[in-house]
């Protein structure tokens, strides 16, 4: 019968069997001491996710949408164990659009290779826009020469200048800021993805199921009430926000610390220059660390 659960179930073994090997096969090969960007990944684990990646993205998204999994209390345990394992293996962290500068220019600064593609959420859910950036998956280092090698021509090296001009487009579109690592490992940094929020699968599998595929930045967004232009006027906050952590407070914006992943995007478009990030104290990043101060 088509769409029944022993057939979901087949489809799930099917489609969490990457996610499963990369899992399992990582951790004895993640090394140390890398001057700024930590990637001792086995080539041949490189090449298979390189390869593989929206495969891997849209095993997450079918994991995250498919409500009979969670109907179900021994397949969603399951599914639960599956997510954590991956999470503690891959995840990612949030930046600002300063921090997201910040990492590209300090990779440059240490001669590593830089290159963009195409997002691998786009490809795995075969939604490739006409009006709005494709190419937002931006790679670092060996990770970058794999897209390269693998793809050559949906992955191009960048520049200086043009990397760091993509970044600042991505966030006027409202993207989100993400890099990616290996087992909170310090440095351990291999792509700054730059989400449109509707795209995104970690994004809504996280907002949807709470598979915690990223952490929260190192910044809050913070009001002055009496400078918000008012939703009337403005009220951009709102529909920008990647995490329904704007709202209204009356007649003016407000923003809902507990939510809030400090990625700025809220910021840029303030009519009223009414929203600012503040640092909360302590609060450091991990993959981007050596790249970011």
């Amino acid at each position: 019968m088509r769409g029944s659960p022993r057939r979901g179930a087949s489809k799930l073994v099917e489609l969490c069997a990457l996610p499963l090997v990369i899992a399992a096969a990582t951790p004895a090969h993640v090394g140390h001491g890398q001057p700024a960007i930590q990637q001792k990944l086995p080539r041949w684990l490189m090449r298979l996710f390189s390869r593989y990646e929206h495969i891997v993205m849209r095993s997450i998204d079918y994991l995250a949408t498919r409500d009979w999994i969670y109907a179900n209390d021994s397949v969603r345990r399951w599914v639960t164990r599956l997510s954590e394992l991956v999470m503690k293996t891959v995840n990612g962290e949030v930046l600002t659009l300063a921090e997201a500068r910040e990492m590209v220019a300090g990779a440059f600064d240490e001669g590593i290779l830089v290159a963009a593609g195409t997002c691998p959420c786009r490809r795995a859910r075969n939604v490739i826009s006409d009006s709005e950036p494709n190419n937002t998956d931006m790679v670092f280092g060996k990770w970058a020469a794999e897209y390269l090698e693998n793809y050559p021509g949906l992955y191009q090296e960048l520049g200086r200048q043009e990397a760091l001009d993509l970044v600042e487009d991505f966030d006027r579109h409202g993207y989100l800021h993400q890099v990616y690592g290996f087992f909170s490992r310090e440095g351990a940094a291999f792509v700054l993805c730059n989400c449109a929020p509707d795209i995104c699968i970690p994004l809504q599998a996280q907002k949807r199921r709470g598979f915690q595929s990223f952490r929260k930045g190192r910044a809050l967004a913070a009001v002055d009430e009496a400078a918000c232009l008012g939703l009337d006027e403005c009220g951009v906050c709102l529909t920008r926000c990647p995490f329904d952590a704007r709202l209204a407070a009356g007649p003016k914006g407000a923003a809902d610390a507990d939510a809030c992943f400090g990625c700025g995007v809220c910021v840029s478009t303030c009519r009223g220059s009414a929203t600012r990030l503040e640092r909360k104290p302590g609060a450091q990043l991990v993959y981007a660390r050596r790249l970011v101060q």
